[in-house]
């Protein structure tokens, strides 16, 4: 029997992947994760001449799957869990949708109710944000930021194009006006202080997922009642606004908790009123699995994709 694997390219995901179909793969697979029906894998680094090669993978229901990337390029491969190659798909898009739609789900989990949310940061994850927030949550306002006014001009450009509406302004009025924030940034250093934060903001703390770059001052971290992740172990070693905070003392890790046991319910009333809550993203491999077989089944149901015949196994004649 020949097993046809799909070419899902940048196109075909940017046409078929919605914000709503990221929001719910993601959230069905932290469902399975919580009842320890799915899995997360830590995430590889191999570097050479400067240039750094990451693998992160995982598994969700019926699917194995992994993404990699170097140096902005991203490519996936799904499997069944027989072995055989599913999809192969450029994941440049998906990683912004599936990065953006995140976001909004770890506000609905940990804020429930909002109706602003400050985007600082506007370059393609950035945008994917907007999107996300434009799309999932239309009643919301949106306020941006970011300091390169070249960038700002292209971003609000893009978004008129596509209907969006957003307030630019300085970063300090952004957070006054917001109860949602979000860093997603490629800052090495902290810039978000506690000072610019009102007491019941949610942070959502996108940019970092290496130990040396941090987009909060440790303050944010020690004063925040409920610190949500992804993966702790993950968490505490690639989160560098967790390690820095750690670092300085000012990281009581009785106050982490997995966005996992928020969706099953393990964990509730930790919202203190009036206190700041933040959502600390690595970006794990379980979610690329989750939002990828979201894509194949979507692409497959449409037949429209680019098919391959290869098997990865050697055959005799």
């Amino acid at each position: 029997m020949v097993i046809l694997a799909l070419l899902i390219r940048e196109v075909d995901v940017n046409s078929t992947l919605t914000y709503p179909m990221a929001y719910s793969a993601m959230r069905e697979a932290f469902e399975f994760l919580d009842k320890k029906m799915a899995v997360n894998s830590r995430r590889m680094r191999t570097s050479i001449l400067g240039s750094t090669l990451t693998y992160q993978a995982g598994g969700f229901r019926e699917y194995l799957g992994y993404k990699t990337f170097v140096n902005g390029t991203f490519m996936s491969t799904l499997f069944s869990k027989d072995g055989e190659i599913l999809s192969m798909i450029e994941s440049d898009r998906l990683t912004q949708i599936r990065t953006g739609a995140l976001s909004v789900l770890a506000s609905d989990l940990t804020v429930r109710s909002y109706s602003s949310v400050g985007i600082i940061g506007l370059g393609k994850q950035g945008l994917a944000q907007v999107e996300a927030f434009h799309e999932l949550k239309p009643e919301v306002k949106i306020n941006v930021f970011t300091r390169n006014q070249d960038r700002l001009n292209n971003a609000l450009k893009y978004l008129q194009g596509k209907g969006i509406k957003v307030v630019p302004t300085d970063m300090k009025t952004l957070c006054k006006n917001s109860e949602v924030v979000v860093t997603i940034t490629r800052a090495k250093d902290p810039f978000l202080k506690l000072d610019y934060l009102n007491k019941g903001t949610h942070v959502n703390a996108m940019g970092s997922n290496i130990p040396e770059k941090s987009e909060l001052y440790p303050e944010v971290v020690k004063s925040s009642s409920m610190i949500v992740v992804e993966d702790l172990e993950m968490a505490l070693e690639e989160a560098g606004d967790l390690i820095l905070s750690k670092k300085m003392g000012m990281l009581d890790e009785s106050k982490i908790v997995a966005i996992s046991s928020l969706i099953s319910g393990k964990v509730k009333g930790m919202r203190e009123e009036g206190s700041i809550t933040l959502f600390k993203s690595v970006g794990i491999g379980l979610e690329d699995v989750a939002v990828m077989s979201a894509l194949y089944e979507k692409v497959k149901s449409k037949g429209n994709a680019l098919e391959l015949e290869v098997s990865g196994r050697w055959r005799r004649e």
